[in-house]
C-alpha cells in the first residue's frame, strides 16, 4: 500500500525502456556474494497436489481448492515454494525474517529492483543474517522471467532466495477478482491492480518459512546495515515481538482504518459500529488502530496475518462468497477503502494479539515517513543524507514523485560499488 500524494512526474518513454532481462543483468553485477537454492515450480505444483490428494494439505482452510475438488493446474496449488528451499546454511536464529518483495515486470519496476538487490547485498550480514529467505510474489505470466533473475544471483549462505506465482496466494485468479469488482475497476483511477498487490501481501503468510516477515515494494531499499533483533526482538519473557512503524500517516489513514475495521463485520460503512466491533474488550477504535503499522515496508506476523484470513474468511462465508479475496473485493464494490495493513491491524486487535507479536517503540522507525509520502524530497542531497542511517529503510516511492531513472542518480553515491566502472 502507497500513501498517494500526487501524480509522478512523466519523463520521456525512451529512458526507460526495458526488457524484461534487466532485472537479471542488474542482479548479475552484485552477483558476486550471492546464492540461490531454487525450488522448482512444477515440482510445487506435483507436490502439492500430491499433498492435496493423499489429505495431507494443512493450509489455511478457508480457500475454495484448500484439500478438495483441485484441478490439475497452477490455481489450484496450494503451499509455499518458500519451505522447498534448503535451509541447511540459513540462520536458525528465530529473530531472522522473511523479505517479501510483491512485484511485476514493467520500466519503473526493473531499474528499481535492481537499486533493491545492490542495497540488500551491501548491508544484509554474511553471518549472522538477519534475513531468512527473500521471496518474490509475481504474476504467473511472469514467473520464468523472475527465476532468470533469481539465477543470476551468485554463491553466498546469508539468505535463500524464492520466486512464488500469485495464483499460489490467491487461488481464485486475479482475473475473477477484478471481473467481481467491476465498478470499482473503472472507478479507481489506478486499477485494481495495487489492491491485489495488497492482498498478497497478507495472502503470502502462508508460504513464509519465518515467524515476522517483511513487506516490500520495488521501491524499498536498506538504509543500513542490518542485525538480527533490528526488526524482531526477544523481550523479557522470551517472545518474539517485531518492531512498527507505530503510526499510519497520510490524509486517508482514518478512512483506511475505518473501511479495514468495517469489513470483519460487514461490506458497508458503519459495520463495526452497528455491530458493535467498535467498543469492544480491545477497544479497536480507528484512534487507537492509527498508531500501530505504517505502510510499506512493514514487519508482519506470519500468524497474525494468518488468524485475521481465517477471520475475514469466516466473514466470507456468512456474506456467501467463495473465499476471503473474493469478499474483500465485493466489500469495494459497496464503497470499503480497505487495505492490507488496516485489516491486519484491525483483525489483530480484534483478537487482542497484536501486542503479543508486536512492540510500539516510539524511539524507532522503520522509514521516513515525509520522505515516503512526497518522493520529490529525494532530489535533495540532504534529504537523503539523513535518510540513510538512522532507520532500515528509504521508500522512494514512484507515485510519490520519483522515476526510476532519478532514483538511480540518488542512489547511487549511497548503494554504488566503486568497484564497478562505468565508461560514459
Amino acid at each position: 500500500m502507497r500513501t498517494p500524494t500526487r501524480s509522478a512526474s512523466r519523463r520521456p518513454a525512451g529512458r526507460l525502456q526495458i526488457l524484461p532481462w534487466v532485472i537479471a543483468v542488474s542482479a548479475l553485477a552484485w552477483s558476486m556474494s550471492m546464492r540461490l537454492e531454487m525450488a522448482s515450480y512444477n515440482h510445487e505444483l506435483v507436490a502439492r497436489q500430491v499433498a492435496i490428494v493423499e489429505g495431507r494439505d494443512s493450509t489455511l482452510g478457508g480457500h475454495p481448492s484448500a484439500g478438495r475438488h483441485c484441478e490439475p493446474c497452477p490455481r489450484c496449488v496450494q503451499g509455499s515454494m518458500a519451505t522447498q528451499l534448503k535451509t541447511a546454511d540459513a540462520t536458525p536464529d528465530p529473530r531472522a525474517v522473511t523479505f517479501v518483495l510483491v512485484a511485476t515486470m514493467n520500466a519503473n519496476n526493473g531499474p528499481r529492483v535492481a537499486a533493491l538487490l545492490a542495497s540488500v547485498q551491501k548491508y544484509i550480514e554474511k553471518d549472522k543474517s538477519a534475513v531468512h529467505t527473500l521471496l518474490a510474489v509475481v504474476p504467473d505470466a511472469e514467473l520464468r522471467w523472475w527465476e532468470l533473475a533469481a539465477s543470476a544471483l551468485g554463491d553466498q549462505p546469508a539468505f535463500k532466495v524464492g520466486v512464488l506465482a500469485e495464483s499460489a496466494v490467491l487461488h481464485s485468479g486475479v482475473e475473477a477478482l477484478k471481473r467481481a469488482a467491476p465498478k470499482t475497476s473503472r472507478r479507481e483511477t489506478r486499477g485494481t491492480g495495487y489492491r491485489v498487490q495488497m492482498l498478497l501481501k497478507l495472502g503470502v503468510a502462508e508460504h513464509v518459512p519465518t515467524d515476522f516477515y517483511v513487506t516490500f515494494d520495488c521501491d524499498v531499499v536498506l538504509a543500513r546495515p542490518m542485525h538480527l533483533g533490528d526488526l524482531v526482538r526477544t523481550d523479557e519473557n522470551g517472545a518474539l515481538r517485531a518492531v512498527t512503524q507505530g503510526r499510519m500517516g497520510g490524509p486517508h489513514a482514518s478512512r483506511w482504518l475505518s473501511s479495514s475495521l468495517d469489513a470483519f463485520f460487514g461490506t458497508t460503512a458503519g459495520s463495526a459500529q452497528r455491530k458493535g466491533g467498535v467498543d469492544g474488550s480491545h477497544d479497536c477504535r480507528v484512534g487507537n488502530l492509527m498508531h500501530t503499522l505504517g505502510v510499506t515496508p512493514a514487519v508482519m506476523s506470519k500468524h497474525g496475518a494468518v488468524a485475521t484470513l481465517e477471520r475475514l474468511e469466516r466473514r466470507a462465508a456468512e456474506e456467501g462468497k467463495r473465499g476471503w479475496a473474493e469478499y474483500l473485493f465485493s466489500a469495494l464494490e459497496d464503497g470499503l477503502d480497505w487495505t492490507e495493513y488496516g485489516l491486519y491491524a484491525a483483525g489483530t486487535c480484534l483478537d487482542g494479539s497484536f501486542s503479543r507479536y508486536h512492540v510500539v517503540d516510539p524511539s524507532v522507525r522503520l522509514y521516513d515517513a515525509a520522505l515516503q509520502e512526497d518522493g520529490s524530497k529525494f532530489m535533495d542531497p540532504k534529504v537523503m543524507n539523513e535518510a540513510f542511517g538512522p532507520n532500515p529503510f528509504v521508500v522512494l516511492q514512484s507515485i510519490g514523485g520519483s522515476d526510476a531513472t532519478s532514483a538511480a542518480d540518488a542512489l547511487y553515491s549511497h548503494l554504488g560499488n566503486p568497484a564497478v566502472e562505468a565508461t560514459r
